[in-house]
């Protein structure tokens, strides 16, 4: 627990010795410590800075993941411009194990019917349009082994996606963003892309849904996917002078 504590409120990257200096335990205790929360997810580690900033599973835990707070703050208003515009309900999620994590979600006001997940909710990654574009978006050798781990983590999942990885990798080949009918809540319909942070290549993934016949694939594919490949290029901009401001 000290060593989590001692990332807030900044989350800046930090040694395993500074870690000891922070929390006063021995450094040899630090290093050990640091290496288990790193395997189970709770802390992101650097080779280039040899050192550790706090990862999305810390969400699971009740904290709030620094990590995420620069996004969070840029895109939440703009998740609500969205969402009222396209009458959708907006999530922006972060893989953990066989799930994707909700950073943030929002619904549109003019919305009868909304999604039952809220900010902290996790959706089973195959299931839904933000797990399938964050698979879709990765390396065939990093794809490789995350859906190895998941055969292990969550096997329902690893083979409910076995038949169609092909076809959700050509999807964001060519659209840049993938569709999901139907998948997470039925009669539901679909959309995400991934975002890329200045830390991390698809480190979140940036979607919206709402009931199929507010929101059908045809809407889909001439109004609401471009506009949100849009948006994905707004924040990642934003993000990039942020992130060089920070540097200064």
């Amino acid at each position: 627990m000290a060593i989590l504590k001692a990332f807030e409120p900044a989350n800046g990257w930090l040694s395993n010795t500074e870690l000891a200096e922070l929390t006063g335990l021995p450094k040899p205790t630090v290093s050990r410590i640091t290496a288990n929360l790193t395997e189970a997810g709770y802390l992101r580690y650097s080779a280039d800075r040899a050192a550790y900033r706090l990862g999305t599973s810390v969400l699971s835990l009740g904290f709030v993941a620094a990590s995420n707070r620069n996004l969070v703050v840029l895109a939440r208003p703009l998740m609500q411009a969205f969402a009222d515009r396209h009458n959708v309900s907006v999530v922006l999620a972060s893989p953990d194990a066989g799930s994707m994590v909700c950073n943030e979600v929002v619904h549109s006001r003019h919305m009868l019917f909304t999604l039952r997940v809220r900010a902290g909710s996790r959706l089973l990654i195959g299931q839904s349009a933000l797990g399938r574009a964050l698979i879709g978006s990765m390396g065939d050798a990093e794809r490789a082994r995350f859906l190895s781990k998941l055969s292990h983590v969550d096997p329902q999942t690893w083979s409910s996606l076995q038949e169609q990885v092909s076809a959700i990798v050509a999807q964001m080949k060519r659209k840049q963003y993938c569709v999901a009918a139907g998948s997470l809540e039925q009669g539901t319909n679909g959309v995400a892309v991934v975002i890329d942070t200045p830390d991390q290549p698809h480190s979140y993934a940036l979607g919206c849904a709402a009931p199929a016949n507010t929101l059908s694939v045809k809407r889909i594919e001439d109004e609401v996917a471009a506009d949100l490949l849009a948006l994905r290029v707004r924040l990642e901009n934003e993000l990039s002078v942020s992130s060089n401001s920070m540097e200064l």
